[in-house]
This record gives structure tokens, sequence and C-alpha cells, in this order.
């Protein structure tokens, strides 16, 4: 009985582990993609941060440097196209941009 229940423990233990450690997936959204729009200012100062406003109107928040970012809010008002890539968590992270 003791076997039949350290067997099953076992098997109970195997199977945990492999469906509790999954493999990291890969995102398909790491590939350098293109927008064109406008940067828009969210949350109060000091606590501002620039957002891409697309064409289309979809937004898009923006990981960048402390430095890049006080540019880009600068910026608004002017046609922007961002170069870079959207993380997993649906972040723009962004690689370089200039004023169109």
């Amino acid at each position: 009985m003791n076997k039949k229940l350290l067997v099953i423990l076992l098997c109970l233990l195997s199977v945990s582990l492999v469906f509790g450690v999954q493999k990291k997936r890969e995102t398909k959204s790491s590939s350098k993609i293109e927008i064109i729009g406008h940067v828009v200012s969210k949350g109060n100062d000091p606590f501002a941060f620039p957002v891409i406003r697309a064409l289309d109107g979809t937004e898009y928040l923006i990981i960048c440097s402390n430095k890049t970012k006080k540019k880009l809010l600068n910026a608004q008002g002017y046609k922007i196209k961002f170069t870079g890539t959207i993380n997993e968590e649906g972040l723009f992270v962004l690689k370089k941009w200039k004023k169109v």
C-alpha cells in the first residue's frame, strides 16, 4: 500500500513539474515597426509621460530614457515618425524618432 501511494505521489509531482515550468514564449512583436503620429502628454507634472497617438487614434505608452521623454514632451504638436518595437506588455520601446 505504501509503495502504491509513493508511486502515485511521485507521478503527481512529476506531472506538476512538467506543467509548472513553462518555456518562455517568444513574441512576434519583437520586429521593428514604424508609427507616424503625435506626442500626447499623460499624467500630471512632475509625473507627466509621453504617449504616441497614431494617426488612426491608437495610443502607445513609450518606454525610453528620461532625457528622451523630456525631448518628446517638448515636441508636442509636431507630426513624428517613431521607430521601435512592442514588448510583451504592449508598450512601445522607442529606438529612434524624428519630426516629419
